[in-house]
C-alpha cells in the first residue's frame, strides 16, 4: 500500500476517483430515497387517502347505509376499485360495519386486519398513513352532516408493483452510476498517464547525462507546468555540458602547463645530485625535490587522464604482470612516507607469483593510489596490511588501514571525481581525484575495485580485482 502511494500517477488516479467513489454512492442512495420516500411511495398513500374520502363522502350522502350495515355492505359492494385495495368501515365505537372483500375487485388481496393506531387517529378526526412491509395503510374518517366523526374507512394496499417499478429503477440508477465510475477509472488512468509520461521522459532523460557527448533534448510536452520543468532541465543540461567541458579544457591546460617547468626542476635536481662537488646536504636536498617532483608528475598523469572525455577507452597495454613485484615495487617508492610516519607496512605475498591480465602502468596508477590513500588517513604509528591473493580466476589485491575508516553511506560516493568526505576534514592533502580514477581504470581493465569497513577495529578495506586471463 505505501509503495502505490509513493507513485505519482497512482496519487493523481486516487485523487479523481476517491471524491466519486465516496460522492457517487451517496448522492445514488439520496436519489432512491427521495423518489421511493417523498414522491413513489407518498402518490401511492395520496392515492389511498384520495379514495377514502371519496369513500366517506359517498358514505355520508347515502343515509339509509349508516342507519343499516346491510344497506352500506350493498352500497360498497357496488364500488369498482381497480386498484387492488382491501378495506374496512368502522364505525365511531371502532366496530367494523363492512368487513374486508367486499370492496375489492381482486381476490388476490390477502385478508389483514385494520391498524388500530391508524384507526384511531381517524376516528380523531385526522388522516392517518402508513407504509410498512411493502404495504400502505391509510384511514380517513367519516363524518356526518354535523361534520362529526361517526366511523372510518381503513384502505390497503400492497405496493408489489411499485416495489417492482423501483427495482427496476434502482438497477437502472445502479447501472448508469456503475457504468460512469468505469469511464471516471478509464479517464483517470488516461488523465494520470498524461502526466506522468513527460516525467518518466525526463526521469529516463536524467539518468542517461553524459557529459561526453552534446546532452539530448527532453521533448517539451504535458501541463503548462511539466514543459517549463522539461525546458528548465534542457537548459540545465547543455549548461552543465559547457561547464563541463570547460572543465576539462582548464585540466588539460594545467596539466600542459605545469608539466614544462616539472620536467626542467627534476632535471636540475638530478644534476646537483649527481655533481661530484655537491656537498651531502645538496645531494640529500636534490633527492628530495627529485622525489616531490616524482609526486607532482603522478598527480599531473591523475589529471591528465581526469580531463580526457573516454577513460574507458583509454589504450591500454594487457600483458601478464606480477601482481606481487609490482606491490612490491610501490612499496619502496613510498618507504620514505611510511619511515616518516612510524607506518607498520605489512605485505602478505605468497611465494608463487599471481599474475593478473593487467596494463602494468596503469595496474601500478591504481596500486599507488591506493597506498597513496592508505598512508594518508593512517594515523603515526598505525598499520597498513596488503594482500595479494587470487578467487577462482581473479586476482585479488587488499589493502587494509588502521584509519578512522569509511561511512557505510560514503561506499560508493568516495569513487566519485572531487568527492571529499566531510568526516575528513582533518586531512587536507588530496583532490578526491585518486580513488574515483582508480576505479574507473579498474574497470578499463575487466577489474572491479570496491571499499569497506576494516573487519577488525577502525580503519578502510578496499578491495582491487582483475582478471587472471
Amino acid at each position: 500500500m505505501k509503495r502505490m502511494w509513493r507513485s505519482l500517477r497512482s496519487r493523481l488516479t486516487i485523487s479523481h476517483l476517491l471524491p466519486l467513489l465516496v460522492i457517487v454512492p451517496l448522492l445514488s442512495f439520496l436519489l432512491f430515497y427521495l423518489i421511493e420516500a417523498r414522491f413513489v411511495l407518498d402518490e401511492a398513500t395520496a392515492e389511498l387517502a384520495g379514495q377514502g374520502e371519496l369513500i366517506s363522502r359517498l358514505y355520508q350522502a347515502e343515509l339509509a347505509a349508516q342507519e343499516d350495515p346491510e344497506q352500506a355492505s350493498s352500497l360498497f359492494a357496488r364500488l369498482r376499485v381497480r386498484i387492488p385495495t382491501l378495506f374496512y368501515l368502522v364505525d365511531q365505537n371502532g366496530n367494523i360495519v363492512v368487513r374486508p372483500g367486499l370492496a375489492t375487485a381482486s381476490t388476490e388481496v390477502p385478508i389483514r386486519p385494520p391498524d388500530p393506531e391508524l384507526l384511531q387517529k381517524a376516528l380523531a378526526g385526522e388522516i392517518a398513513r402508513q407504509v410498512h412491509m411493502g404495504n400502505a395503510d391509510v384511514a380517513v374518517p367519516v363524518r356526518n352532516e354535523e361534520q362529526e366523526v361517526v366511523g372510518a374507512v381503513h384502505l390497503s394496499q400492497q405496493l408489489t408493483d411499485v416495489t417492482n417499478r423501483l427495482a427496476v429503477l434502482r438497477w437502472t440508477v445502479w447501472g448508469a452510476v456503475s457504468a460512469g465510475l468505469l469511464v471516471s477509472v478509464f479517464l483517470s488512468f488516461v488523465l494520470s498517464r498524461s502526466l506522468n509520461q513527460p516525467l518518466e521522459r525526463l526521469t529516463t532523460a536524467s539518468r542517461a547525462v553524459n557529459f561526453d557527448a552534446p546532452p539530448s533534448k527532453v521533448e517539451e510536452e504535458g501541463p503548462t507546468e511539466v514543459r517549463t520543468l522539461a525546458r528548465t532541465f534542457n537548459e540545465m543540461s547543455e549548461r552543465l555540458h559547457e561547464l563541463e567541458q570547460g572543465r576539462r579544457r582548464l585540466l588539460s591546460s594545467v596539466v600542459h602547463e605545469l608539466g614544462r617547468p616539472l620536467g626542467a626542476i627534476k632535471a636540475a635536481a638530478q644534476v646537483l645530485g649527481q655533481n661530484e662537488s655537491s656537498s651531502e646536504l645538496v645531494v640529500e636536498l636534490s633527492s628530495g625535490i627529485d622525489d616531490q617532483v616524482d609526486q607532482l608528475r603522478r598527480l599531473l598523469d591523475d589529471l591528465a587522464l581526469l580531463a580526457r572525455n573516454d577513460v574507458q577507452n583509454l589504450a591500454l597495454d594487457i600483458v601478464p604482470t606480477d601482481v606481487g613485484e609490482l606491490v612490491l615495487e610501490e612499496c619502496r617508492r613510498y618507504d620514505q612516507r611510511i619511515k616518516e610516519k612510524e607506518i607498520e607496512l605489512v605485505t602478505h605475498i605468497p611465494q608463487e607469483a599471481t599474475q593478473a591480465a593487467a596494463d602494468p602502468m596503469r595496474l601500478s596508477q591504481i596500486v599507488g593510489n591506493l597506498l597513496d590513500n592508505a598512508i594518508k588517513y593512517t594515523p603515526n604509528r598505525g598499520q597498513i596490511e596488503i594482500v595479494v591473493g587470487s578467487e577462482a580466476d581473479q586476482a585479488v589485491l587488499t589493502f587494509e588501514d588502521t584509519g578512522p575508516g569509511i561511512d557505510p553511506s560514503e561506499f560508493e560516493r568516495i569513487f566519485d571525481f572531487l568527492y571529499r568526505s566531510p568526516r575528513q576534514e582533518r586531512v587536507r592533502e588530496g583532490m578526491g581525484i585518486g580513488l574515483a580514477l582508480s576505479r574507473r581504470l579498474a574497470e578499463a581493465q575487466r577489474g572491479t575495485l570496491t571499499a569497506r569497513q576494516r573487519a577488525a577495529g577502525t580503519g578502510a578495506r578496499f578491495v582491487l580485482s582483475l582478471p587472471m586471463e
